[in-house]
């Protein structure tokens, strides 16, 4: 305790000709809270026009800083992409076409879009529309029947699928979709299952939509008491068909259903088409498959392509909805873009290059993923803020802000969605949180009574507390900041 007053009274005399003594006593209240005063805890609030400190505490300390790592892949891709860009999915045939037949191949060749069949996106094309309009392509071609297969060309994107340092309970489950550069769907399917009639009874699974081929499930799932919600999860790798269950579900309802993630999208993608294909009359007599070398393709036997919406629109997801899948493909996509291959490592490497470039000190800084679900990712709260700082005077400032939550708008989900709920600061607040087991991170910006803007961070670890006293915290934390401001 020593030591903390000591650092806490070094932030007070730093600042004492800014700040009042409301918001230092509001720190000192915070810091000393039982369940708070031995975790980790850093601070750092600057106004974003000038960069001008206006407090700060242990901001250089690296913490893991969960979801609000979101904030620097979605600004990167902003910066080197354009808010207009769309990605692009490509259908060509290989062959010749005679009398109805194609003698030849499909190959659906994927261009990294986030937003393929997806109905997180607004103006995305939806899943079975997207197999529609395929079809209808080969039709325009007068192709009735295929006597090859049907190919999935993911090259695009390449290494390790997933994170190495991703728990193993995440895995397998919709949170922690396997990035390719083929998705779709949100590379998500839901089980459904029948609870038991009384809590502890085993629960009965019922089916998978979308069905996945091949996908077999060992079954440990229990219901759990009424109201308790999603406890269950999906264990399983990418590639793998085998997948445990475990957990519980809520009593209650006739049907309760999880999402996971599926093992093989690309895979999955080829698949679905096969299926569709026959259910329109279009016969195929070779298999689904996965491309494993790499083609070129004739425009002269493109079929048809569809676009994403664009860019901003993805990034208003990933942000507002916290989507881990987005912001891994998106890191994977700046790589491509800047001419590396499209894997983890190196989109890595540019964005450690992307946050160097903007002023950021990334010496100490470990990034081991997109989305912050690696607990070994560790940056410094001053890192997060003088990046919103640089971010203020970029083009695209207008498009990332608008992708931060404003926790009065409709459709905010999560903790998030109280904050700061009936104060001044619910409709002048634009925050990006983040959260895993004892990590709750916030930033973004706000505007102030005097109708200034702040840049502002707070990552907090291993806190002992209820995340929703930390919410709480933070909410009056914030609120002297604006009102003195």
């Amino acid at each position: 305790m020593k030591i903390l007053f000591l650092i806490i009274l070094f932030v007070n005399l730093s600042v004492s000709s800014v700040f009042s003594g409301d918001v230092s006593d509001e720190i000192k209240k915070i810091a000393s809270l039982k369940g708070v005063e031995n975790s980790q805890w850093a601070l750092s609030v600057k106004y974003a026009d000038s960069g001008k400190d206006l407090i700060f505490l242990n901001q250089y300390q690296s913490l893991i800083p969960a979801s609000i790592l979101k904030i620097f892949i979605t600004a990167a891709a902003l910066e080197y992409l354009g808010p207009d860009y769309r990605f692009k999915t490509k259908l060509y045939y290989k062959g010749k076409i005679k009398k109805g037949t194609l003698f030849g191949d499909i190959y659906i060749v994927g261009g990294g879009d986030p937003s393929l069949g997806s109905g997180r996106v607004r103006g995305a094309m939806p899943f079975n529309k997207v197999f529609a309009k395929w079809t209808s392509s080969l039709k325009r071609a007068g192709i009735k029947r295929i006597n090859g297969s049907i190919y999935a060309d993911d090259f695009l994107f390449g290494g390790m699928p997933v994170a190495g340092s991703w728990a193993w309970e995440d895995i397998g489950n919709y949170y922690a979709a396997w990035p390719s550069a083929l998705s779709i769907n949100d590379n998500i399917y839901k089980i459904y299952f029948k609870p038991a009639d009384k809590a502890g009874g085993k629960a009965g699974m019922i089916k998978t939509v979308p069905e996945i081929p091949g996908l077999k499930f060992t079954n440990f799932m229990k219901t759990g008491p009424k109201g308790s919600g999603d406890q269950g999860y999906i264990f399983n790798m990418p590639k793998n068909y085998r997948a445990v269950l475990r957990g519980t579900i809520s009593l209650g309802p006739e049907e309760f259903s999880i999402k996971g993630a599926i093992p093989d999208p690309p895979v999955f993608c080829a698949e679905y088409f096969k299926k569709y294909l026959k259910a329109k009359g279009i016969r195929v007599k070779g298999k689904a498959l996965r491309l494993l070398k790499k083609k070129k393709y004739s425009r002269k036997k493109l079929l048809t392509e569809i676009q994403s919406p664009p860019l901003k629109n993805i990034v208003f997801t990933t942000n507002k909805k916290s989507f881990n899948l987005y912001a891994e493909m998106l890191l994977r996509h700046i790589a491509v873009i800047n001419g590396r291959k499209g894997t983890l490592s190196s989109g890595l490497y540019i964005l450690k290059k992307f946050l160097s470039s903007n002023g950021l000190d990334v010496s100490e800084m470990k990034l081991k993923d997109a989305s912050g679900l690696s607990r070994l990712n560790t940056v410094k709260a001053e890192n997060f803020t003088n990046f919103l700082v640089s971010v203020y005077n970029k083009k695209y400032f207008d498009d990332f802000y608008e992708s931060l939550v404003s926790p009065g708008e409709n459709g905010v989900t999560g903790h998030i969605r109280n904050f700061a709920r009936g104060t001044f600061l619910e409709r002048n607040i634009r925050i990006k949180s983040g959260s895993l087991n004892g990590v709750r991170a916030y930033s973004g910006y706000f505007k102030t009574k005097k109708n200034r803007l702040v840049a502002f961070t707070s990552i907090m670890n291993n806190y002992s507390i209820k995340s929703s006293e930390i919410n709480k915290i933070h909410e009056n934390l914030l609120l002297k900041i604006a009102e003195e401001y």
